[in-house]
């Protein structure tokens, strides 16, 4: 079953940042979602499925993001809105999903601080999202926590892909997540991260209380309609694109099932000798990037 539909109005942004996905689809999809088309996503689903999430790209520049949030709301449909936190909201989504990372940006913090400040005094429910990258540093750690506990529901973590040779990921993502926990902040590891990053008691931590997971449950656990309206794929980093007609007569799990079986195939070149692999507990994280030789602590 599809937990949610992930809507992409335009692959463009008000921002560049390093190994963004939105780059590479920009080209195939240089539009932005029209209203009409928009309403055709939503007639095709609104009987099915009630989670709607606009991602990018950057949501928050379409023309209609908030007429689309006012829309879906009177249909008692729940929104979720990814942004960097750069364009302000008028209309409030149920759920707001912003890039942290930008934060620590000193020509940037200002900015997503006051509209930080706006959805709060608004009664927005925020999820910061830590993208994990070589340059996560302790210091880093300390003013996510810090932001955290000012503006945070909930937290996401990620490593952000491809994973950089001879970075301890592992040992980032726990000592952050361990501190988020101190404080009584839900966090969650956002995408299949390969178990073999962590020691056991990191790994056996981060399952209990913050959600780990070796294995992507693509495509049942969500499905993305493209900037055009009608080219679907099942996530955002997978390039497997269909046409949204193709789910009137099948599920996602047929639509894509060959494209990811393949995936899943050449992951056991390097992790058929695994233990978590071997107990289908973990496919080498997310099937979105090729696995990495960034080992890895056991």
């Amino acid at each position: 079953m599809i937990l949610q539909i992930y809507i992409v109005p335009t692959y463009n942004c008000n921002l560049r940042c390093k190994k963004c996905y939105s780059r590479k689809h920009l080209t195939k999809f240089p539009n932005y979602l029209s209203w009409n088309k928009f309403i055709d996503i939503f007639r095709f689903f609104e009987l099915r499925y009630n989670n709607f999430s606009f991602i990018g790209g950057e949501p928050t520049i379409w023309k209609f993001i908030n007429e689309s949030i006012l829309f879906l709301h009177n249909k008692d449909k729940y929104v979720t809105i990814f942004t960097n936190g750069i364009a302000p909201l008028n209309v409030m989504p149920n759920n707001l999903i912003i890039n942290g990372n930008n934060i620590f940006n000193p020509e940037l913090k200002n900015t997503i601080i006051r509209n930080l400040s706006f959805y709060k005094n608004n009664s927005a429910k925020i999820r910061l999202r830590f993208n994990i990258t070589e340059n996560f540093k302790k210091e880093i750690i300390q003013e996510a926590v810090k932001l955290s506990k000012k503006f945070a529901d909930s937290i996401s973590i990620s490593i952000l892909y491809p994973i950089e040779n001879g970075i301890n990921y592992g040992k980032i993502i726990f000592e952050l997540a361990a501190k988020l926990y101190s404080e009584s902040i839900p966090i969650t590891i956002s995408r299949a991260t390969p178990f073999c990053l962590f020691t056991q008691k990191q790994r056996d931590f981060l399952i209990s209380n913050c959600k780990l997971k070796g294995k992507c449950f693509l495509p049942t656990n969500s499905l993305v309609i493209n900037p055009d309206g009608q080219t679907i794929q099942p996530c955002v980093e997978l390039y497997m694109n269909h046409n949204i007609s193709e789910l009137s007569t099948n599920q996602p799990k047929k639509v894509f099932g060959k494209d990811l079986l393949k995936i899943k195939s050449n992951r056991e070149i390097k992790c058929n000798t695994c233990e978590f692999y071997l107990k289908d507990v973990c496919w080498g994280g997310c099937l979105s990037y090729p696995l990495s030789d960034s080992k890895i602590v056991l």
